[in-house]
């Protein structure tokens, strides 16, 4: 019988980077590049919020050396006003210098353990993102998270499916 153990590691709280790591403002301007350039054709300025980027590990190998990076409260000024919307803001993944980014509205980080026969495996390392409801072919305020975990090279997905039948 296969058992699923879920241990929640919540990284969400401020960590510190390893040695080596990318520092904490060249993740913040891979991870925002293409806001801040779509704000400044705009003729304005991007702005963050006071702490946009935690430094947490995503691939499991037990260094918080990547980087989430979170638009909340992003502000493109003079004269646009605020991005993001219901279905959030911009959520940038900084792995070395790989950007995956997506519209969310939260973020956590969990691992999942397979217990089988009596033994537990390695942990695998979970990032979830609360995001719009249509990302999980809902609506806008049905609940949905995706799940993205590390392959060694990327960020891969889990897709949700659909009813039984489709």
């Amino acid at each position: 019988m296969i058992r699923l153990t879920l241990t929640l590691s919540l990284l969400a709280s401020p960590a510190l980077a390893t040695e080596g790591a990318l520092p904490m403002d060249q993740a913040i301007s891979l991870g925002t590049a293409e806001n801040r350039a779509w704000c400044e054709e705009q003729g304005g300025t991007l702005q963050l919020s006071d702490n946009p980027a935690t430094a947490v590990d995503l691939t499991s190998d037990g260094t918080a050396d990547d980087w989430i990076v979170n638009e909340t409260g992003a502000f493109c000024g003079p004269d646009y006003g605020f991005l993001g919307g219901s279905g959030g803001a911009m959520i940038h993944a900084v792995i070395g210098n790989k950007v995956s980014s997506w519209l969310g509205g939260a973020w956590m980080i969990h691992d999942l353990s397979f217990t089988y026969e009596g033994e537990v495996g390695p942990p695998i390392r979970m990032l979830m993102l609360g995001m719009h409801g249509s990302a999980c072919d809902s609506f806008g305020a049905a609940p949905c998270v995706v799940t993205f975990t590390w392959d060694g090279e990327r960020l891969i997905a889990y897709a949700p499916s659909g009813p039984e039948g489709e």
